[in-house]
């Protein structure tokens, strides 16, 4: 090959660079945050199907250059055609236009940053997950010179994984159907007694109104390690009912007046939330007949019981209820966390909830 032919296959070469080097090498930085909430608890780049409000996408757009830069012009491709809403913000002129939303800047000053907030209504249901790819083209000029730059940031949305929650639920209701049709002829199944009921009403209360209003005025105060605020009280009571109470059902019976109190009270929807009161309890019992009818009789049981109900009911709501009731996506790391001190606020109150029953029990009989 002769000489003049490398100089042309070089110009060549340059040629197809110098575009791609314009375009990703440029002074102006783009970053997208979808949805715009505290990425330490929420999932990044993840949207929920079906939720009744808009998910806010901010687009922030940066001078990392020593010269301004004007005209700046950037314009975001909203995918699957989901419907656009623009908030009040401080950067005027932001506008919904084409499917999209898109925003002018006069100038930018070396170091400046802008940026544009706007609202998208993910699609009512999906069969599964699906990519939703944000795509962001700016234009702006340097130097008296036109410059580009573009973004395409991946995000996904999910299905609320309803029919996973409430198949899991009437799994675990089956299980306690055919548990209780196996026991029905031992001496193990009565009938709950007055005593009994007022005995549970009483609890469920205190669980329903006091320790929930306690949580909800105190729990910001700790942040993450809120919940043991309401987990510790909770399976000391649990503890407490079903070690007076002794008889199968108990716990679910408990979960479920906690639910009805509750929407009493709170205004909590029953038809949502019954499931997930239910599954601890249904949990609960299980424990205690394959252990062969104890109560929480020795503290290991106690303890036992505190377990699987802070792990059923925080991996429930964090894996389960929360992505199908509240079409929120928690961070797999933050979820972790949370079923974490579930379960340790399970052995903490498990551990306290025996002492307890032991002395409550001792005083009435």
């Amino acid at each position: 090959m002769t000489r003049s032919s490398w100089v042309v296959l070089l110009l060549l070469g340059l040629s197809l660079l110098c575009p791609l080097v314009a375009a990703d090498d440029g002074p102006l930085a783009l970053r997208v945050e979808v949805p715009v909430k505290n990425q330490e608890i929420y999932a990044a780049d993840t949207l929920v199907a079906g939720t009744a409000w808009d998910e806010r996408v901010r687009v922030t757009f940066t001078n990392t250059g020593t010269v301004p830069l004007t005209n700046v012009t950037v314009r975001v491709d909203v995918p699957l055609g989901m419907p656009v809403s623009v908030p009040p913000q401080p950067l005027p002129g932001v506008a919904a236009e084409g499917g999209g939303v898109a925003v002018t800047v006069g100038e930018l000053a070396p170091g400046e940053a802008q940026n544009m907030t706007f609202g998208v209504r993910p699609p009512a249901s999906v069969e599964h997950r699906i990519a939703a790819p944000f795509l962001v083209n700016a234009t702006y000029r340097v130097n008296g010179e036109s410059r580009t730059a573009t973004l395409t940031h991946e995000a996904s949305i999910i299905p609320p994984l309803s029919w996973i929650t409430y198949g899991t639920i009437g799994v675990s209701l089956l299980f306690l159907l055919v548990a209780l049709v196996f026991f029905r002829r031992s001496t193990v199944l009565q009938r709950f007694s007055t005593n009994d009921l007022v005995t549970i009403a009483l609890i469920a209360a205190l669980l329903g109104v006091v320790f929930r209003w306690f949580w909800q005025t105190f729990n910001d105060l700790l942040g993450p390690f809120g919940g043991l605020l309401y987990t510790i009280p909770t399976a000391v009571l649990l503890v407490l009912a079903v070690h007076l109470v002794r008889k199968p059902g108990t716990a679910t019976l408990l979960f479920f007046v906690q639910e009805i109190v509750a929407m009493v009270i709170w205004g909590t929807n029953i038809l949502l939330w019954l499931g997930w009161y239910l599954m601890e309890g249904v949990a609960v019992d299980l424990l205690c007949m394959v252990l062969g009818g104890d109560y929480a009789d020795r503290r290991g049981t106690a303890v036992a019981i505190g377990i699987i109900r802070g792990f059923v009911s925080y991996g429930a709501f964090y894996l389960l209820f929360g992505p199908a009731v509240w079409h929120i996506a928690y961070a797999p790391w933050y979820s972790g966390l949370q079923i974490g001190l579930g379960v340790l606020g399970g052995i903490i109150g498990g551990w306290i909830g025996y002492s307890t029953a032991k002395k409550v029990r001792g005083s009435v009989l």
